[in-house]
Order: C-alpha cells, then sequence, then structure tokens
C-alpha cells in the first residue's frame, strides 16, 4: 500500500529567509525555535499521473490519487480545554505542490513552517491527518478553536460509491522550550511522523467463460451482492503498527457506518446492496459471438471497455472500493449472481472466505464516531460464510495484481480471471501492499 508520512518538527534556532523559498511559508520567529510539518508520500507503487482524477480500482495494486491533505492538531491537556483544535492547514493541489523526493518518481513531499501566531506552546498534542479528493466525500473537518468529542468522519455522496481516502494520527508533546519530546536535540530537524492508511476496503472480480444462457434465457450481467453496505467512514482506532508489508499486526477493523438503502436482493429474496457489477455486452458487443454457450477468448468480438487497465482477453472484470462494514451474525454475506436483462437473478454462487484464510476465526473491531469509546468489539468470530469486510482489506474474486503483459495467455498468480463454467473454487486475495490478503471462493 502507498504510505503517507506527516511530520511536525522544530528546527532549532532561526532559519535564513533567503535560504527558504515563499511556497514552504516559512516565517522567523526570534523569539524561539521554528516548528515545521512536512508531508511525505512514500510510494510502493506507481505514482498518480494527476491528483485529480480519482484512481480505479483495475487491480491490487496500491495506487493512489488524491489532491488534498488536510491536517488537524488537538490539544491533549486535561481540562476544559482538552481536544481543543489548535491549528488546521489544508494543502489544495498535493501533485502540483509537492516535490519529488527520490529518482524513480514514486515519493512526494512538501514542508511549510507554522506561523509565529500558530506556533504550539508546551503541551500534549495529537495531529490526524486526511488525504482526500474535493467532492469525493462530505468531510466532518473541524475549525480552529472547536472542542471536538468526535472523530473526523466522510459520507458518500447520495447514491455514490465510496473512492479512496487515506487518514492517520499521531500524538506528541511539545517541551517549554518548544522541542518535540523524545526526539534527537542534535538533529536541525525532530520529526513526529505518521502514516496515512487506505480507509476503504476494496472488492473486484475476474472472470472468464461466462455462460451465455441459463436454460433458454441470456446472461445480461454479472454482479456481486453483500449482505450490508455503509455510507458514512470514521477516522480513528488507526492501525500505526502496520508499515509495508502483511504481518502479524493487521487489524481487523470495520470504520463504516449508516447502512445504504438496499437495492438489490439475494436469489433467496433477501434484501442486499450491489458491491460490483458488470454488463456483457460493454465486453462482449453483440453477445456470444461464435455461439459455443460461454463468453470467453475465442469470442472475437471481445473489447476492453476501459481506457485504462489491461485485462486478459475473453475475460470481464468488475471492482469498486468500499466503505467498510460488518457481518450480519448467522447470515451469509456475498453472492455472485448472473442476471437477465431485466434484472432477474438468472444464478447464484456464494461467496466465501477459504478455510484456512487468517480473517477466519478472528473477532473483528468497530471504530466509533466517539473519542471517548473509539472501539467496540465484535459479538462473534469471522467465518467462511458469514465475514465482515474490512478497512484497507481488498476482496477479490481471480487475480488482478497489475494487469496482463500478454492479454493472449492466463498468468497463474498474476493475471488468472476465474473460470465460471467449471463453478469451482474462485480465490479472493489482497496484495501485501494493502493491509491483509484473502481468499475466497464460490460454491455450486
Amino acid at each position: 500500500m502507498k504510505k503517507y508520512f506527516i511530520s511536525g518538527a522544530m528546527l532549532a534556532g532561526l532559519m535564513s529567509l533567503a535560504a527558504c523559498s515563499n511556497d514552504e511559508g516559512v516565517v522567523a520567529d526570534n523569539n524561539g525555535a521554528e516548528q515545521q510539518f512536512t508531508i511525505t508520500l512514500a510510494s510502493s507503487g506507481d505514482r498518480a499521473t494527476r491528483a485529480a482524477a480519482d484512481r480505479t480500482l483495475e487491480s491490487e495494486a496500491a495506487g493512489q490519487s488524491i489532491e488534498k491533505v488536510t491536517l488537524v492538531v488537538r490539544s491533549q491537556d486535561d481540562g476544559a480545554d482538552k481536544n481543543k483544535v489548535v491549528y488546521t492547514y489544508t494543502l489544495d493541489n498535493w501533485n502540483g505542490t509537492a516535490t519529488d523526493y527520490d529518482t524513480n518518481g514514486h515519493g512526494k513531499e512538501f514542508t511549510f513552517t507554522i506561523p509565529k501566531a500558530d506556533k504550539l506552546g508546551a503541551g500534549s498534542y495529537v495531529v490526524t491527518a486526511v488525504g482526500y479528493n474535493e467532492g469525493n466525500y462530505t468531510l466532518s473537518l473541524p475549525n480552529k478553536g472547536d472542542v471536538v468529542d468526535k472523530n473526523i468522519t466522510a459520507t458518500t455522496p447520495t447514491g455514490a460509491e465510496a473512492k479512496e481516502v487515506f487518514a492517520g494520527e499521531q500524538k506528541f508533546n511539545v517541551t517549554a522550550d518548544k522541542k518535540i519530546e523524545g526526539t534527537d536535540a542534535s538533529k536541525a530537524i525532530q520529526s513526529v511522523d505518521v502514516t496515512l492508511h487506505r480507509q476503504v476496503a476494496g472488492a473486484y472480480g475476474y472472470f472468464t467463460s461466462i455462460p451465455a444462457k441459463i436454460g433458454d434465457t441470456e446472461v445480461a450481467s454479472i454482479r456481486m451482492v453483500s449482505r450490508s453496505k455503509n455510507t458514512v467512514l470514521t477516522f480513528g482506532s488507526f492501525n500505526s503498527s502496520f508499515t509495508t508489508t502483511t504481518d502479524a499486526n493487521v487489524m481487523y477493523m470495520v470504520n463504516g457506518s449508516v447502512p445504504a438503502t438496499k437495492t438489490a436482493k439475494f436469489l433467496n429474496g433477501d434484501e442486499a446492496n450491489v458491491l460490483f457489477s458488470a454488463q456483457i455486452t460493454d465486453w462482449f458487443p453483440g453477445g456470444d459471438k461464435n455461439k459455443d454457450g460461454v463468453y470467453d477468448k475465442k469470442d472475437t468480438n471481445w473489447t476492453n471497455p476501459y481506457t485504462t487497465g489491461s485485462y486478459l482477453k475473453g475475460s470481464v472484470f468488475a471492482s469498486n472500493f468500499i466503505v467498510p462494514f460488518s457481518a450480519t451474525q448467522g447470515k451469509s454475506t456475498l453472492e455472485l449472481q448472473l442476471l437477465d436483462a431485466t434484472g432477474n437473478v438468472l444464478y447464484a454462487w456464494p461467496v466465501k472466505l477459504d478455510a484456512s484464510n487468517a480473517q477466519v476465526g478472528k473477532t473483528g473491531e468497530t471504530a466509533s464516531a466517539n473519542l471517548s469509546d473509539p472501539i467496540t468489539t465484535m459479538g462473534f468470530a469471522e467465518t467462511a460464510d458469514v465475514f465482515s469486510l474490512f478497512r484497507n482489506h481488498i476482496y477479490s474474486i481471480g487475480i488482478h495484481k497489475q494487469g496482463t503483459t500478454n492479454p493472449d495467455k492466463t498468468e497463474p498468480g498474476t493475471d488468472e480471471p476465474t473460470d465460471l463454467s467449471k463453478i469451482q473454487n474462485v480465490v479472493i486475495r489482497v496484495n501485501d501492499n494493502w493491509e491483509a490478503l484473502h481468499h475466497m471462493s464460490i460454491d455450486e
């Protein structure tokens, strides 16, 4: 996954104005050390070409695309002013303002200095940072001077799908001489680092050999439905121990709430939400070209409807970012469906986690919007059939890691759509650059 590091630092002594650009907002202060925040993007995947263009979930790659970063600093000293917002800052044009910091073009950073009037005095603080694109969410960002009792939340617009958003926070102390407590005083810049993690889940399906008909009825679309779907993200209970790869510190955290309106049904009639869907004609204009009963690479009318991303010939791909949601005890979570042109479900497979998946047997947690009770433990363990979609985990049927380098040839373990004609177990997995790698399967 891509990581964002936000450093709050104190630079001992005065910095010469001649050595600093106006863009960095440096303010000379003869009454003490300057205080800086350095926002650094360190990427383990390909960098985005333009920050304002939302990244779509095309594979397991740990991409990102954000245009804004907002910092909120709150006091943590006990008393009436605990959780009072003492400083806020928004960087409006991350991609255009931040500068490359390595030779591979995989990182950007931006440094600015807190104005003299806003310098932090001695005390305890916490900095929360959010990386996002304007319009993707309604953010509950507080103003300077507010005393808050809730975490920052993000609400998806009505009827819209979730988009990528990143957040994280870190506590730090400022000493009487305005230095960051516990840092190396010999260093010119003393830092507090906070890692921003992806706050949404992800799900995709990558299929081939899709049945063209069920009985005498033509298959028009394929979709994944879920027992739940949420609309509000809570930025709290962060996984500060997770760094670069999947490890024992993986968290099973649901930071979503406020259920979305049900728009679909399971095959048995239970109400459901759509996680992702694809129209067959978008990939196979004109239908089953060779009339052999399946949509696959033998159909010469196959096309890739996306302007980006590479897929195996004869495949269908669908995906979405998702606001995480908790499992419903006693009820299977996901179902893969084939539908006719009028939206009737023709065939469905229950979708499950592989029994060996690390999520099975874990007890998830739910992030609260309230600062006073940040986490609630779920009352039951995850099973292969009844499982939650957790923050920064991606759930997939088929394997599409980066895209195919040869659209004519399946690449096992790298680019491998699921053959639906065989009704076999289907792998759902998560790239190490996300927080966890999962395997799921479908049953007849």
